[in-house]
């Protein structure tokens, strides 16, 4: 099955859009994956990208003024549907090699054994990266104040798959979740605004929320510093779905 009516499926099962609006959001995607070619920003169609290309590929076009002037044209209409067929792939790709094979790199490169150590570390939220988020939350959830250690997640705001070893193993490009909000998190279902606030995407219902016990209103204690504000900018901007 063609991955187009793979989204539009996945679209009427797990969204509250509409029929008429799911056919636009799935023209949208490939439309924008042809003008991106057609400018050679990108090399191949959105379709045909893994999760890390497809990161990296998102990023280049929701900052190419092009796509800027047609999405606020769109009432960002298309943004929303790049940002929601992002989380359509990450919902049914498999990553573990795409991963190793960015493992390998670094193993094989010319780094400090120490370096890769701590930049390999940080992929699994171990080594020195969890250390100093621990240290920097006092080894609580920023959500939810749980301590047990064995449910905290060192969660990267940027992915760690598309940032540089600096970005990998920077602490301001981290936040201290417990497993399931850093899964929510990572998918694109919750963001933090500057202030601390959480930001909640439509795919997360009311109840789930209740649940949850989260909401728009509490100003979490995030302890924002200007580089994470630059990564929490990305993760609203490309990874979280409205």
């Amino acid at each position: 099955m063609e991955t187009t009516l793979l989204f539009s499926n996945w679209l009427s099962e797990h969204s509250t859009l509409s029929q008429s609006s799911i056919y636009k959001y799935s023209r949208a995607v490939n439309t924008i994956s042809k003008e991106m070619q057609s400018i050679s920003l990108i090399t191949k169609s959105l379709y045909h990208m893994n999760l890390t290309e497809l990161d990296d590929a998102l990023f280049l076009i929701m900052h190419h003024p092009q796509f800027i002037a047609k999405n606020k044209k769109g009432n960002h209409m298309y943004s929303n549907a790049l940002k929601q067929f992002r989380y359509f792939s990450l919902d049914c790709c498999e990553l573990q090699e795409d991963i190793k094979a960015k493992i390998h790199y670094i193993e094989q490169s010319d780094l400090p054994a120490t370096t890769k150590e701590a930049i390999i570390q940080s992929r699994i939220g171990q080594g020195e990266y969890r250390k100093q988020l621990l240290q920097k939350y006092h080894s609580t959830c920023i959500v939810t104040g749980i301590t047990n250690r064995k449910v905290l997640i060192a969660s990267h705001i940027k992915p760690w798959s598309i940032s540089n070893n600096h970005e990998r193993i920077d602490v301001n490009n981290g936040l201290l979740l417990c497993a399931n909000l850093d899964r929510l998190f990572d998918c694109g279902l919750i963001t933090f605004q500057n202030d601390g606030r959480m930001g909640i995407s439509s795919f997360l219902s009311k109840e789930d929320q209740n649940r949850l016990q989260i909401d728009t209103d509490i100003q979490y204690d995030i302890q924002i510093s200007d580089p994470m504000k630059v990564y929490l900018e990305y993760h609203r901007d490309v990874i979280f779905v409205k």
